[in-house]
């Protein structure tokens, strides 16, 4: 029996639903911390639409979740930029090619994240904890990049009403204010952040600004506030099942623990985050994270 030939618009069609489908598994891979899996299926689907039937939208946003996924990697496993400023360029022209207003934006974002995150891994692999200010000067050009391509993606996220992206943008620029310890503007961002997410229910949106000011809190010695905003954002991280940054969770909260006396919660949120690592692939990732009160125990003696 002779099968019919598909025509074009079959086959782009085919195209769309195939890289939809794999895109859904990709986020699967990302939200439980398969890092490696999810790259790895970016990187074959992207490869498929490369056939000229393929529409340039379904490639964006592969790209888009690409990004993301290479920023989360980034940061975990301290790897090489290039790989992470490439796929972002990539998303960033498709979205102009395609004239993408939203996908600009959240390439504009991404690229800023990608900046700003880099001056943090590079610190760290330097011996510079990024929580003070001794030796970030180095990284000056890169933070004020990173800021000027998050401000751009706030003003373009506010033509279009994107509260969840607003949100996001607040607090990435909060977070380039705290590499550069202007704790006080980072905190009203942060503040901005939540509240821009909690009014248009963007639960998710609501965990990094709770994490970052629980930080704060116990920098500044005020346990009390830093304990609920910690035990929050993991909560937050939780119901939406988002793995990778969980450990990290677990560690401010080992911290916060370990300030207050209570080493045997803390022995339990370092277990925890220990586990949560090794089930992703970063048994290593635990040990590679600075306690924060010796950091400024460290700081206040140079001092």
């Amino acid at each position: 029996m002779q099968s019919s030939v598909l025509t074009h618009e079959a086959i782009t069609s085919s195209y769309v639903h195939a890289s939809e489908t794999l895109a859904e598994v990709a986020q699967a891979y990302f939200l439980l911390g398969r890092l490696k899996d999810a790259q790895h299926l970016l990187s074959t689907t992207l490869r498929l639409l490369e056939a000229r039937e393929a529409t340039p939208q379904p490639r964006l946003r592969l790209l888009l979740l690409y990004s993301q996924v290479l920023i989360v990697d980034h940061l975990l496993t301290r790897g090489e930029t290039e790989p992470m400023f490439s796929i972002i360029s990539q998303a960033q022209q498709v979205a102009e090619a395609i004239q993408d207003p939203q996908g600009r934006a959240d390439a504009l974002s991404l690229l800023g994240q990608a900046h700003c995150n880099a001056t943090t891994i590079a610190s760290l692999k330097n011996g510079v904890s990024p929580f003070v200010l001794q030796g970030q000067g180095r990284y000056d050009e890169e933070l004020t990049t990173a800021l000027a391509y998050q401000r751009q993606a706030l003003q373009q996220r506010e033509a279009l009403n994107d509260t969840r992206g607003i949100s996001e943008s607040y607090f990435l620029i909060g977070l380039v204010h705290e590499r550069w310890c202007l704790d006080e503007q980072a905190q009203d961002y942060y503040a901005g952040a939540s509240q821009v997410a909690e009014e248009s229910g963007h639960a998710f949106e609501r965990t990094e600004p709770a994490r970052h000011r629980a930080l704060h809190a116990l920098k500044q010695g005020k346990l009390d506030q830093a304990l609920p905003l910690a035990l929050q954002a993991l909560k937050l991280r939780e119901e939406a099942q988002f793995r990778p940054y969980q450990p990290l969770d677990h560690l401010l909260i080992r911290d916060i623990y370990l300030a207050r006396g209570d080493t045997a919660k803390a022995q339990q949120h370092t277990e925890a985050a220990s586990a949560i690592a090794a089930e992703m692939g970063m048994e290593t990732l635990v040990a590679s994270m600075p306690n924060i009160q010796d950091v400024l125990a460290a700081q206040h003696k140079e001092a």
